[in-house]
């Protein structure tokens, strides 16, 4: 009996792929999965309440590395607003980046907050490809940045570029910095890499949304990986993917592609489909690594919060009463530091904002650290334009709570009120004076004011109507200003003086 042999596995895929290439068509290869793990917005170290801070998305990036064809993508914003960069010109979260495995970054407003030299020596520090695609310095990109990247996953080439908000000289301090048109930019860069031969078009684009969504719809790219709305988002229609991922790192948005590559008649066609998971740092351990270079920097900043900036001449109060149920001097002193580090004519600002609940003699040495105790929250200031009518609107609000002691109460600068507190509620405020001229109700002026009560926060709804002229996304510490303002003075002598006078 003859016995034929059976051909082996081997030679029977290479028949049978011979076969099909002689027939015109090529094997499919297996789907490549490839993942971005994003952050967008990221500036505060520590976890708050559990969540967010570099050492959480630390290990949420280790976990999806390990997996294979992973890359960690930062949208942007990431230097400023801290406290710690008031100091350090943001060195500080460079330095943790390039400890954690940055593929690509791409500048955020906030990374202008502190002038095109710090910028610049940013850029130089940084150990990871920063794509600054539609900025211009000088005759081109920016030193030390690239204008796109291209990477191939198992035979699969994502290319990628960066964009930054062309708001940014409005927004933020970027000097000699110019900045592209972001659509025009994509358009462009999507086409030239798809002539480079990129599979996967990757734009990283510190943008609004309604930018991102023209990009999605006009521009030929397959995955926008978001910042600057700060929005929790996985979006896709079909065609293109896109993702935000809040900020702080209290969420990390992954996206997964899986991804086809074939080959018909010569012809390459490349199909993927998204799948989006988001995780909840709150989940999450801290890597032991990064929460000691953490660490390190908040001992640092410790001892940078106890340094004196300047000394009060006059008494400051900053208990509960005192600046829930009048005008204080330290709401004072607050107001004007707004209204001056924004250029604008009027500040309010709340004054349950105020925490410390403490009391201050003559003559008495001020730190950071009293700055930053008296404003715990975070809060930035931004710049409003509002009419006189919506100023004596806010106000009426301000003073509506004042018998309870609302937090609400207005501690003002560039601004005279007469209230009549045996009035019903919005029939309070019976003159107002803004700069020693009458309150023209028709008349647009510039309002400093926090970020809190922009989204309308303690009843400043009347704040959501109007136009923003430097918003949150812009923004920067109250405290931070504070602490310049008080620096720069040397010494201050806030007192009561009828900026809000009560009947």
């Amino acid at each position: 009996m003859m016995f034929q042999s059976r051909p082996s596995a081997a030679f029977r895929a290479g028949f049978l792929g011979l076969s099909m290439l002689l027939s015109g068509t090529a094997l499919a290869q297996e789907a490549v999965t490839i993942r971005f793990v994003q952050t967008n917005d990221i500036d505060r170290m520590s976890p708050e309440k559990g969540r967010g801070g570099f050492a959480k998305l630390a290990t949420v990036i280790k976990e999806e590395k390990a997996k294979g064809n992973a890359f960690f993508i930062h949208a942007g914003d990431t230097i400023s607003p801290s406290l710690l960069s008031g100091f350090d010109k943001g060195a500080h979260v460079i330095d943790i980046l390039n400890r954690m495995g940055v593929d690509a970054m791409t500048p955020g407003n906030h990374e202008f907050d502190l002038g095109d030299a710090a910028f610049r020596a940013r850029m130089a520090e940084a150990k990871f490809d920063v794509l600054a695609t539609n900025i211009v310095d000088g005759n081109g990109l920016p030193a030390n940045t690239k204008p796109d990247k291209m990477i191939d996953v198992q035979g699969v080439k994502v290319g990628f570029f960066g964009l930054t908000t062309e708001d940014t000289p409005i927004a933020s301090s970027p000097g000699t910095i110019k900045f592209s048109s972001t659509i025009d930019t994509a358009r462009a860069k999507a086409k030239e890499l798809r002539e480079k031969g990129a599979d996967i078009v990757v734009a990283v684009a510190h943008t609004p949304l309604e930018v991102d969504m023209i990009i999605a719809r006009s521009a030929g790219v397959d995955v926008i990986i978001g910042g600057h709305d700060e929005h929790l988002l996985a979006f896709y229609d079909g065609k293109v993917a896109l993702t935000e991922s809040e900020s702080q790192g209290n969420y990390v948005v992954v996206t997964e592609l899986a991804v086809t590559k074939a080959t018909k008649d010569g012809k390459t066609t490349v199909t993927w489909t998204p799948n989006f998971r988001i995780v909840d740092s709150a989940t999450v351990k801290p890597d032991p690594e990064i929460e000691a270079v953490v660490k390190g920097y908040e001992d640092k900043l410790s001892k940078e919060l106890d340094v004196e900036i300047g000394m009060t001449e006059t008494p400051l109060d900053s208990r509960r009463a005192t600046v829930r149920g009048g005008e204080a001097a330290m709401g004072n002193l607050v107001a004007d530091a707004l209204k001056a580090s924004v250029g604008a004519d009027v500040a309010i600002t709340n004054g349950g904002g105020l925490r410390a609940d403490k009391q201050y003699e003559a003559g008495q040495k001020l730190t950071r650290r009293h700055i930053l105790a008296e404003m715990p929250f975070g809060n930035t200031t931004v710049l409003l334009e509002v009419t006189g009518a919506q100023i004596k609107t806010a106000l009426e609000n301000g003073v509506s709570q004042v018998r309870e002691l609302g937090g609400r109460f207005p501690q003002v600068s560039g601004i005279v009120a007469e209230v009549d507190v045996k009035e019903p509620v919005g029939s309070r405020v019976k003159s107002v004076k803004i700069n020693g001229e009458p309150l023209d109700p028709a008349k647009t002026y510039k309002l400093a004011t926090n970020d809190f009560m922009a989204r309308g926060g303690d009843g400043y709804r009347v704040f959501t109507e109007a136009k923003s002229l430097v918003d949150v996304s812009a923004s920067q510490l109250m405290a931070t200003q504070v602490i310049d303002y008080v620096a720069k003075t040397g010494k201050v002598s806030p007192k009561v003086e009828g900026r809000v006078v009560l009947r």
